[in-house]
């Protein structure tokens, strides 16, 4: 049986969940946003978990990205997650202001363009070069 996740598939999971959860910002389902952050928090440290425990320390040492590059981005990640997590805690379960929806709109733009080159760059090296 084969135990080992599929990672792209979670990349993608993850990317639906961040997509889901901006659109619940969109509409100021903020209590719906935090919940979408929850899980994708959860899937993130799960697969994080996998990758530095199982893949990175496989990494050839001709590597196209050292391990380096996989760690300082994971934790980047986990830390632009829980600052998106910390700025809607406090905020109502509602919000019709659309100034304010939109400002945490473009808070997440940051944490969105770093995931997605992370994981390009995962698709591109790591994933590749730990198979076999």
């Amino acid at each position: 049986m084969n135990t080992t996740p599929d990672l792209e598939g979670q990349h993608t999971a993850m990317l639906e969940l961040l997509q889901q959860e901006r659109l619940a910002v969109l509409t100021g389902d903020l209590a719906a946003a935090r919940d979408l952050l929850d899980r994708l928090q959860m899937l993130q440290q799960e697969h994080i978990a996998y990758e530095e425990a199982t893949l990175i320390p496989r990494l050839p040492p001709d590597a196209r990205w050292p391990a380096k590059v996989y760690l300082a981005e994971h934790s980047k990640l986990g830390s632009m997650l829980d600052e998106l997590r910390t700025t809607l805690a406090p905020l109502p379960a509602q919000v019709s202001d659309a100034s304010t929806r939109l400002t945490l709109i473009d808070g997440h733009m940051p944490f969105k363009h770093v995931l997605e080159h992370h994981f390009e760059r995962e698709e591109k090296g790591l994933l590749i070069e730990v198979q076999g």
